[in-house]
Order: structure tokens, then C-alpha cells, then sequence
């Protein structure tokens, strides 16, 4: 799949942006990042704003494949699996995912995740994938109720993140993982390929796989290559 950002100085909702866009035909891959969010939706109806510079907030659209339509409530975790990977790869860090939509640091959320689904005569047309993720101090509102106490990549991690290029790592990681979503097969860092059942995602964001045999194994998207 190919990426195609679209780039946007303020916007209520990415989510709603890119369900609009659904709607009206937009492909596979687009990308709707918006320096500021203003009525952002978050869990329980919270509401999640971004501020420019200190926060990322961008929604992608997926359209299912005729194997992905089965396990279409898979990309929230793909989402947070990106996010995890991204973070990761940036700052040596070891997110761990909330299953299935908060990626904690510390302990302390830095990033959230809202699906919807756009139906089509009982069908998914489309699913999008919004995601908020704190990059420096100022990003939240500290004073807020919520599950886990929030907290942000530089202040847990001392790496100052570009908004841009943290973006496209997170495309980079989400690109990688959706080949394993209908769950077929990986190959791995030994260059083996195994045919494999997707189990679910372990707290530390590994996937949880059953190969051919039933041995149940766990990989980290780092240890999975793509063609």
C-alpha cells in the first residue's frame, strides 16, 4: 500500500475528515494529519485536542481486503503495534500496549487510538484509524481524569521527536504489520518463512502467533521482514 498525507493547519477531527473522505471515494492509504485538532474523540466520548509542535495527530483510512474484512477490528491494534514500533526504533524505548488502543511508557499514556468504520450496504467500506500521540511536555491536559496517569516520548525518553518524521515512521511500521493481519505468514530475521494462525498481541506489543505444528511463538515487528 502506498501512503498519501494530507497535510492540514486545523481541523475538528482527523476521524471525521477521513469518514468524509470515505464516503466520498478517497483510496486505501490516505493520511489526514492536522497540526491542530480541536474536538478530537478519544475513548468514553474523551476528548483529545493537539497542540502544534508537542503533539501528533493523524487519522489513516483503510480499505479492508476481502481477508482483512474478517479481522477488520485488528486495526486499532495495528495502530498501536506502528506507534510502539516507532517509538522503539526513535528513542531505544519499550512502549507497551494497552490492548487494544493505548501505548503506555513508563506506565504513562503517551498515545491513543480510535477506529471507526465507515459500513457500506452492511459491509466495511473503510476503516479509520485515528491516533494521538504525545511528543513533548505541553501536550496534555495534566488536569484531566484518566485510566493511566498521561506522560509524553521526550519526558520518559529525553528524545526531542519531530512531528513529520515521527509520522512516517509510525506509516513506515503500520505498512510492515498489516501483511500479517489476515494472518497467513511472516518471515523472520533467519530469512525461515512460517506459516502461521495471529493469536493476539502480548502486553509488550510482540505478536502472538501459532505456527503450522500449534507451538505457540511471540515476534517482535522488528524480527519480521517484508518483501
Amino acid at each position: 500500500m502506498k501512503f498519501h498525507i494530507n497535510a492540514l493547519e486545523e481541523v475538528g477531527s482527523t476521524n471525521d475528515v477521513a469518514l468524509e473522505a470515505a464516503s466520498a471515494g478517497a483510496e486505501d492509504g490516505l493520511v489526514v494529519w492536522a497540526l491542530r485538532q480541536t474536538k478530537g474523540r478519544g475513548q468514553k466520548n474523551r476528548v483529545w485536542e493537539s497542540k502544534p509542535g508537542s503533539s501528533l495527530t493523524f487519522t489513516v483510512l483503510f480499505r479492508p481486503s476481502p481477508e482483512e474484512e474478517a479481522v477488520f477490528g485488528r486495526f486499532t491494534a495495528l495502530g498501536a503495534l506502528a506507534v510502539a514500533d516507532a517509538v522503539k526504533k526513535k528513542t531505544g524505548a519499550s512502549p507497551v500496549v494497552k490492548w487494544p488502543n493505548d501505548v503506555l511508557l513508563n506506565g504513562k499514556k503517551i498515545c491513543g487510538i480510535l477506529s471507526e468504520t465507515d459500513f457500506c450496504a452492511g459491509q466495511a467500506g473503510a476503516v479509520v484509524v485515528g491516533i494521538g500521540v504525545n511528543l513533548l511536555p505541553g501536550a496534555f491536559d495534566g488536569s484531566k481524569e484518566m485510566n493511566y496517569p498521561a506522560g509524553d516520548i521526550f519526558s520518559e525518553t529525553g528524545c526531542a521527536l519531530g512531528a513529520e518524521s515521527f509520522l512516517r515512521a509510525v506509516l513506515e511500521a503500520a505498512q510492515k504489520l498489516r501483511l500479517l493481519l489476515p494472518g497467513e505468514q511472516i518471515r523472520n530475521h533467519k530469512g525461515e518463512t512460517i506459516p502461521f494462525r495471529l493469536l493476539g498481541v502480548l502486553p509488550d506489543g510482540s505478536l502472538w502467533v501459532e505456527d503450522a505444528a500449534g507451538q505457540r511463538l511471540s515476534f517482535q515487528s522488528a524480527e519480521i521482514l517484508t518483501d
